[in-house]
């Protein structure tokens, strides 16, 4: 089952069209940032509650027992127009006074600025300070008080953003990081860090694009079928980028996730080869590459929304092609079960997955999904025959 509302057509088998319509604005050219610190009343609920907060929760303590000490903000750091800021931190604390700040899960809207003449998007997110190893003697001191930060990111519109929310959200968790440094460690680091989000968080996807042109087939591949990439040469950048993408092509989060638990478990034990990536030389070299036709034919609108110096569009392609991959795998399962009391329907499966492209990965994955259901078992039994005699897919696939 998709965790995602706007895949979840795909379940009941109606393929929607893959390419919907893409994002098409220009180049983001200013990025904002705004770190505002808390301090408020300790209240019950908040001891002991870290890691309950960082899945998402709200704020522990009823609105109405917020002071308006509670609801103040102070501001860290933030590259906006002394005007806008103001105009960001009024809109903040009524955010606050409404309960709606989640700790370690952000949420977009779009805000009106003094920055601009359309309203932008704002990223925002409620991060809880962890207490630093050893602070156990301030304790009394700080028992009354907690630390909060209030983190906001903006820029380009509320659609473009919340193609980048999962993105962003391990963005700002890396801040915390930083935060729970000591002070002269935290300034000197905090700044240059919210200065590179939309560098790092946004602009990767059309660095990696860029980098591996027609061959981020192999990259595509790779996160589809959940092979391991090393890459070799490169300096840290690069490497963040690569498994930035990795991730955001993969599947995770939209299978269900024993379905997904299954999947590494199996990849683990078949100990694949990884595919090396040597970024040393001008361009970059492989070793242990595996593609296919289906990432390859993805390759074109790629390259198309590079042109575009468009990262939004470059990440809205990335969407569908994943789910023109979920939607395959949820026809494969239709006809498997079909072929269960069917041959025709096992000439279908077969068919289908020779012309589909993606026959070698989706395989896999249904493979390791029916391994505790004996019918179905059978039946991809039988096609794994059937594409070794094709050649369509190898024993080591």
């Amino acid at each position: 089952m998709l965790s995602q509302s706007s895949l979840q057509d795909s379940l009941d088998g109606d393929e929607k069209e893959a390419d919907s319509e893409p994002v098409e604005e220009p180049q983001q050219t200013d990025a904002y940032y705004s770190l505002y610190r808390r301090q408020r009343s300790q209240q019950p609920g908040d001891l002991g509650d870290v890691g309950h907060r960082r899945t998402g929760s709200s704020d522990t303590f009823p609105k109405e027992t917020m002071s308006q000490e509670d609801l103040s903000l102070s501001l860290l750091a933030s590259n906006l127009s002394v005007m806008a800021e103001t105009e960001l931190r009024t809109f903040m604390v009524k955010r606050l006074s409404k309960g709606t700040l989640f700790a370690g899960m952000g949420t977009i809207v779009a805000v009106d600025l003094s920055i601009a003449e359309q309203p932008v998007a704002c990223y925002y997110c409620l991060l809880h300070q962890d207490q630093p190893p050893g602070a156990q003697g301030d304790k009394l001191e700080s028992e009354d008080v907690v630390t909060d930060y209030v983190l906001c990111f903006l820029g380009s519109t509320e659609k473009s953003l919340e193609l980048f929310r999962i993105e962003l959200d391990k963005y700002a968790q890396g801040l915390q990081l930083y935060l729970c440094a000591k002070a002269d460690a935290a300034e000197l680091h905090t700044q240059p860090y919210l200065s590179s989000w939309y560098d790092d968080a946004v602009l990767y996807v059309q660095r990696v694009v860029q980098l591996f042109q027609d061959r981020l087939s192999i990259l595509l591949r790779a996160a589809l079928s959940h092979t391991p990439v090393e890459v070799k040469g490169a300096d840290n950048k690069i490497k963040q980028a690569v498994e930035r993408f990795l991730c955001a092509a993969s599947l995770q989060g939209l299978m269900q996730e024993d379905t997904q638990a299954s999947l590494c478990k199996a990849m683990a034990e078949e100990q694949q080869k990884a595919i090396v990536i040597d970024c040393s030389g001008s361009t970059p070299s492989f070793e242990n590459a595996v593609s296919n036709k289906f990432c390859e034919d993805w390759i074109p609108s790629f390259l198309n929304g590079l042109e575009s110096r468009n990262p939004f569009l470059i990440r809205q392609i990335l969407e569908n092609f994943k789910l023109k991959a979920i939607q395959d795998m949820n026809s494969l399962k239709r006809y498997i079960q079909q072929a269960e009391m069917n041959n025709y329907a096992l000439f279908k499966c077969f068919v289908f997955l020779k012309n589909c492209g993606n026959g070698d990965v989706l395989l896999r994955n249904v493979k390791v999904e029916h391994m505790e259901m004996p019918d179905a078992r059978s039946v991809v039994k039988v096609l794994e025959e059937f594409m070794y005699e094709e050649g369509v897919i190898t024993p080591s696939n």
